[in-house]
């Protein structure tokens, strides 16, 4: 097997995976309170390793997107989910939103630190930085 085709079968892969993740998040988001699989004991731990698998999965199945949009769109997502929340007799939580966020920058935080430093070093020993 060629890289290319590796490379292209990982890729759709992690789209896979990545729509799965949202389809699992939103029914866990909008289905009655208790209703699901009560795996994780803390509520804002939910939410913090939701929008962390959901953004490690869009930025591998997305590599061409911006880490700044695909921050803002998950953001807005995660917003968007605790407003629709009030509206199917959910408790919206701005403490969950809160909680999505440290989700979302516990991924792309090391990203952007890894891109800078490896940047650096390719500016520092004239090789091209991947």
């Amino acid at each position: 097997m060629s890289e290319f085709a590796y490379g292209r079968s990982l890729l759709w892969f992690a789209r896979l995976a990545a729509g799965f993740a949202t389809v699992a998040t939103l029914w866990l988001a909008f289905a009655p309170s208790g209703a699901g699989p009560g795996l994780i004991p803390w509520d804002k731990a939910g939410h913090f390793l939701s929008f962390y698998v959901l953004t490690l999965l869009y930025a591998l199945a997305l590599p061409r997107v911006p880490r700044w949009a695909l921050a803002a769109a998950l953001v807005l997502a995660g917003g968007g989910i605790e407003i629709v929340q009030g509206f199917v007799g959910r408790e919206p939580d701005w403490k969950d939103w809160i909680a999505d966020m440290a989700g979302i920058a516990a991924v792309l935080i090391p990203m952007g630190v890894d891109r800078l430093l490896r940047r650096d070093a390719a500016g520092r020993d004239g090789s091209v930085a991947r």
